[in-house]
């Protein structure tokens, strides 16, 4: 068989994976939408359909986001999708990646350094593209300024540019790193343009893991608009 038709059928059987996970996911996060006040739409196609494109490290020009929700929470601007990759790699493998993700539009109009918090577990793969993309997106050594828990550093890493590691270290201090390592993993997240990106990769979707990700982006996203207003962002 030749490594092309190898490949073609190895695609075939992802694209059979993914709308199987579509559908198999729409009435969880249909319920979750009606109990959350949020909208509904489907699937919804990036090159043609008029809407909200949620961004972040895993947009992609092949992307195929389905089960897409918008609506508001509390004060701020919330999405979700639920999220397919078919990616292929540079040693010739094809591998299908899924996330469901929630966003967050900040309401701090202050610009925010672009940070990743990345859940230590083993499909790290899955965020590979934020480190091809940006390069200069380095992990912070935390400590400066004040000791970090144990359990912060073993389920976590935290990256940005290291021109901008001592922001981070001051918005993620030890307290709430403490939080974070008490509430928030299995989970990453990402700040990006002022907008916060929930991500989870977990191959098993609930509503009460859907409430516990709105939870917890609603809490991290107001600590990052309070820190910033209080903080010195310094720009570029």
């Amino acid at each position: 068989m030749s490594n092309l038709l190898s490949k073609k059928i190895i695609k075939n059987k992802h694209n059979l994976v993914l709308h199987f996970n579509a559908r198999k996911h729409k009435n969880v996060i249909n319920k979750f939408a009606n109990k959350s006040g949020l909208v509904y739409f489907g699937y919804v196609n990036q090159h043609s359909d008029d809407h909200k494109i949620i961004r972040g490290l895993t947009v992609s020009t092949k992307h195929v986001d389905d089960n897409y929700c918008i609506g508001s929470i509390g004060d701020y601007n919330v999405s979700l999708v639920d999220r397919s990759d078919i990616v292929s790699h540079p040693n010739g493998s094809i591998k299908l990646f899924s996330w469901i993700i929630m966003s967050f539009d900040l309401l701090t109009e202050k610009p925010i350094p672009h940070f990743f918090i990345q859940s230590n577990n083993k499909k790290d793969q899955a965020y590979d593209a934020l480190f091809s993309t940006f390069p200069n997106m380095k992990p912070i050594i935390f400590g400066t300024f004040e000791s970090y828990s144990s359990d912060f550093a073993s389920r976590f890493s935290v990256f940005t540019r290291p021109t901008k590691s001592v922001e981070i270290e001051h918005m993620i201090d030890a307290k709430t790193a403490m939080t974070l390592a008490a509430h928030f993993w299995p989970f990453s997240a990402e700040q990006h343009d002022n907008v916060l990106y929930i991500y989870s990769n977990s191959e098993r979707i609930t509503i009460e893991m859907l409430d516990t990700m709105l939870e917890s982006g609603l809490w991290l996203a107001g600590h990052i608009d309070n820190q910033t207003e209080q903080l010195e962002i310094q720009t570029d």
